[in-house]
């Protein structure tokens, strides 16, 4: 396994998570959508299904100019057909209410086990 540099400590407890439970996924692969490219925090592979799903973490929406980013890049996926809830998996935290490793576990058991 290539080490890979991760951007937060919240993506780090999302990598070894997903790693845990021997989901496959890649970490900021490029995703063309409306031609231009983005790169989702992690790109999924169901590990039953084989269908895809991308997992964006919001880490600073307690920022008024990181949340507007936030909601541009939602209206983008949701454009393309990629779907909050559906295929299309999002965590959010603020400073005061950091992400859990056990809303992340409940997170992979719902979408994945």
């Amino acid at each position: 396994i290539a080490n890979t540099y991760l951007r937060s400590k919240s993506e780090v407890l999302i990598d070894m998570a997903l790693r845990k439970y021997n989901i496959p996924f890649r970490y900021e692969c490029a995703l063309e959508m409306n031609n231009s490219i983005i790169y989702p925090d992690f790109t999924i592979r169901h590990p039953h299904t084989g269908e895809f799903y991308y997992w964006e973490h919001f880490g600073l929406m307690d920022s008024i100019s990181y949340t507007e980013n936030a909601v541009s890049k939602l209206r983008l996926y949701t454009s393309n057909g990629i779907i909050p809830g559906i295929n299309l998996i999002t965590t959010y935290e603020t400073r005061n209410n950091p992400l859990t490793i056990q809303t992340i576990e409940k997170t992979i058991d719902f979408y994945f086990l």
